[in-house]
């Protein structure tokens, strides 16, 4: 390396302070592109730190393909591994690409990192602590995700609301970890206690394995010795002693009126993602006692639009302006103005104009009930008759296309049917081969069939 170093310093003279940079500089360990570095400097391209910055860049993007927002220009453009075939005169054009892969590289790295961020604080609390092991009460996602990491349970999935669901149906979890770890599945287990309207024959504790796999209270015991009996004591107390989430407590119907107000600001976001989810919970608000009118008048004037906001969240790709009418935002529509024309912080002027809104949609105002079917409360009424949707559909057709767009729905009907008739040809010749094999094999049989008789 001293050699390379002492022939670029020859060959360069005027530029020693830049070459010793550069060949301090050097990433590839070995000087190779320090002979490069000096043809730049005696071009009088750019400074040294430059030089190496450019150096360094393309130490780790050679033989890769140019990407970031210019990759439609470049698209079948790479950096060449051999730095030696760029001119001095391309000194800058390279600088430039491999500045724009840097910072697509960048980009990705910043929504790697934002995608798998645990946001807010981490909730867990020790209910046992021994020489091998410890036992944790996970009490929120976050600490799920984060006591969880390294196994492939659903609830430690950052991006999924597999906690959350669980957490409504009023479970709690807990997880085991050895502090030495002996690398087999019990190295970290997933006990969950339901609660609630568990369902009958089944048992009071159920465990996971770190791979996911359910295991009964036998295999933990082997695993762990006789101390699981007083864990399991001890998480039970725990669990009896810990309050239903408030989701849960939404559903129920128990819930306050400060965490009603915290679970409809959060329909919004992206932790409700379903349509479904959006819908029950709504519906669960506008059916608790403790909600305020403000609260109820708030839900009424933005359900509809939730709604449309989690389809598309759902990424649902359908006709918005015609969903908005019929489908999920009707019917939470109805459901949100039936509950509140019984609801008793409803104002008797707005339940009076709600009864006539509801009897104009075919619904009969003295047949609406509360309901509550498997722990979650809702409202049941005289479903309307569906009627208009196929008038509806029909006047959609009956629009006034323009010339292309006919020419166009043509040429895709036609693709569609030539596709048909090769899947139909296809079929034919494969109909036809089984067909010429069982006659083959009915003649053999035939065949061997008057052998034996003869």
């Amino acid at each position: 390396m001293s050699t390379r170093l002492d022939l670029v310093l020859a060959k360069y003279p005027n530029h020693e302070n830049g070459v010793h940079l550069l060949a301090a500089r050097d990433p590839s360990g070995n000087q190779k592109y320090l002979d490069w570095g000096g043809r730049m400097l005696a071009a009088e391209q750019a400074l040294a730190p430059e030089i190496a910055d450019v150096l360094d860049l393309f130490h780790r993007f050679r033989g890769q393909r140019v990407g970031g927002r210019a990759a439609h220009r470049h698209a079948t453009e790479c950096i060449h591994p051999d730095v030696y075939t760029y001119r001095p005169q391309d000194f800058a054009r390279l600088r430039d690409r491999l500045l724009t892969m840097k910072r697509a590289r960048d980009r990705k790295q910043k929504k790697r990192e934002r995608l798998y961020r645990i946001d807010g604080a981490v909730e867990a609390a020790v209910v046992y602590d021994s020489a091998d092991i410890v036992v944790r009460h996970i009490m929120n996602k976050q600490a799920s995700v984060h006591y969880g990491l390294g196994t492939r349970w659903c609830i430690a999935m950052l991006r999924e609301g597999y906690f959350d669901d669980y957490s409504s149906q009023n479970a709690t979890f807990f997880f085991f970890e050895r502090k030495a770890p002996l690398g087999n599945e019990f190295d970290k287990v997933c006990l969950m206690v339901p609660r609630g309207d568990w369902a009958p024959g089944e048992d009071d504790f159920v465990a996971f394995t770190a791979t996911d796999q359910r295991v009964g209270l036998l295999a933990l015991a082997k695993a762990y010795g006789p101390q699981l009996f007083t864990i399991l004591q001890r998480v039970g107390e725990c669990s009896d002693r810990y309050p239903g989430s408030t989701i849960a407590q939404v559903y129920a119907g128990t819930a306050s009126a400060e965490q009603l107000a915290e679970v409809f600001a959060n329909v919004g976001s992206s932790k409700f993602s379903a349509v479904h989810e959006v819908d029950a919970t709504i519906a669960a608000i506008v059916c608790n006692d403790a909600a305020t009118w403000s609260l109820l008048e708030e839900v009424m004037r933005r359900a509809a639009a939730l709604v449309v906001a989690a389809m598309k969240r759902s990424r649902l790709r359908m006709r918005y302006r015609y969903r908005r009418r019929s489908g999920s935002t009707l019917e939470i529509v109805r459901i949100v103005e039936a509950a509140l024309a019984i609801h008793p912080n409803t104002p008797a002027e707005v339940r009076d104009r709600l009864s006539g809104q509801l009897r104009r949609r075919h619904i009969n105002v003295l047949h609406i009930r509360r309901t509550n079917r498997d722990g979650r409360v809702g409202v049941s009424y005289d479903a309307p008759v569906r009627e208009g949707r196929r008038g509806h559909r029909l006047r959609h057709l009956r629009r006034n296309y323009t010339a292309v767009q006919l020419r166009k729905s043509a040429d895709r009907f036609e693709r569609r049917a030539s596709r048909m008739r090769k899947k139909a040809k296809a079929l034919e010749r494969k109909l036809a081969a089984a067909k010429k094999r069982k006659a083959l094999a009915t003649a053999k049989r035939v065949k061997k069939t008057k052998r034996v008789r003869t």
